[in-house]
């Protein structure tokens, strides 16, 4: 066997390695999986921005080859889940923002070849959503306000995923002698006219006169309901504001203020709410499941029938919070303003626990 590819686009941010070991006698080899991940530093128009990922998928490819005996768990220093026979997703462990740590030959399964042209692939690949903008220097100026920060931010994130992280971030392809060498992808740069857009859009936003968030990410050219999964929108000023039904997975709102915004039916599973201020927001049917809403104040919302499972609402503040047919089998409450004595035991007997903070 040989190696016929390998591109890790942005080596520090994650690298990838393939390891097959033939066993005796046999058409069959343990494959073994080496990855690193951490931040990176990319150059940008007269600045640069750091970036990580959250999550991200390893997909397997096999031609005239098959893979069993497959690992359930890659170890325990880095979340990974196994979807299918080729298919594991990482995703970072609370509470670091990103992926950050290697798993050094890590058995994947046993592959079991089947002709004598044989190859297996191995690809990471990522969403938008995955990315995380960590760190920027010279690309704007540091008054820059929470909600225009939060808009740039994603719109650098995305901009960064189509020109330079598709279609994927690293890959790796081993196969059989007679097998030719892939290319790999060319190294991509920027154009002088997309780069002068990119400009023009960050001052754009900068200068807007209005700290209106859904007017700021129309003027960005982004999608409420779609482009925002995996954002930044620490300390954000959205009382009132409409995001009812929008995919907001991942977001980081800690210390953003929500008054009376409307995200019922909103996506907010693994959302951060650590100290927002969600009084009298409407929640109605909202995925709020392994969302963390510790100190967060809670008062006169609406989660009747959201999804709560695995929520921390820890010390939240539940004054006259609606929970009616809400989820909340594995949601951790624990010295929380508000709670009576008789929504505590209803709440404990749909599946809630109450633990000391």
């Amino acid at each position: 066997m040989r190696l016929l590819q390998s591109q890790n686009q942005y080596p520090d941010c994650l690298s990838l390695e393939l390891t097959a070991i033939p066993l005796l006698l046999t058409e069959e080899f343990d494959l073994y999986l080496t990855i690193h991940f951490n931040e990176q530093w990319e150059q940008l128009l007269d600045g640069r921005l750091k970036f990580g990922i959250k999550k991200g998928t390893l997909k397997l490819t096999l031609e005239n080859s098959e893979i069993e005996a497959i690992s359930e768990t890659l170890g325990d220093s880095l979340g990974v889940s196994r979807e299918t026979t080729t298919t594991w997703v990482f995703h970072s462990q609370p509470p670091a923002p990103v992926l950050k740590g290697s798993l050094p030959q890590a058995k994947l399964g046993k592959v079991k070849v089947k002709e004598q042209l044989y190859k297996i692939a191995a690809s990471f690949v990522i969403e938008a959503a995955d990315i995380s903008v960590t760190d920027t220097e010279e690309l704007w100026r540091h008054d820059l306000s929470p909600n225009k920060h939060g808009v740039l931010e994603r719109y650098l994130a995305i901009f960064l995923l189509e020109t330079k992280l598709k279609p994927y971030l690293s890959r790796v392809v081993l196969g059989s002698e007679g097998l030719k060498s892939e290319a790999s992808l060319p190294d991509k740069e920027i154009a002088a006219s997309t780069a002068a857009k990119v400009q023009a859009m960050i001052q754009s936003i900068y200068t807007a006169k209005t700290e209106d968030f859904l007017e700021l990410v129309k003027l960005a050219n982004l999608n409420i309901m779609t482009d925002f999964a995996g954002g930044n929108l620490l300390a954000a000023e959205l009382s009132g504001v409409d995001l009812s039904g929008a995919n907001l997975d991942q977001v980081n709102f800690r210390g953003a203020n929500l008054t009376d915004a409307d995200l019922s039916e909103a996506n907010l599973s693994y959302a951060k709410f650590s100290g927002a201020d969600l009084s009298g927001a409407y929640l109605e049917n909202a995925n709020l499941s392994n969302s963390d809403l510790h100190r967060a104040s809670l008062a006169l919302a609406n989660l009747i029938g959201a999804d709560l499972t695995g929520a921390n609402l820890q010390e939240a503040n539940l004054s006259n919070t609606s929970l009616s047919q809400a989820r909340v089998r594995g949601a951790r409450f624990g010295n929380n303003t508000g709670m009576s004595e008789e929504m505590k035991l209803t709440l404990e007997e749909r599946g809630a626990i109450f633990a000391p903070c």
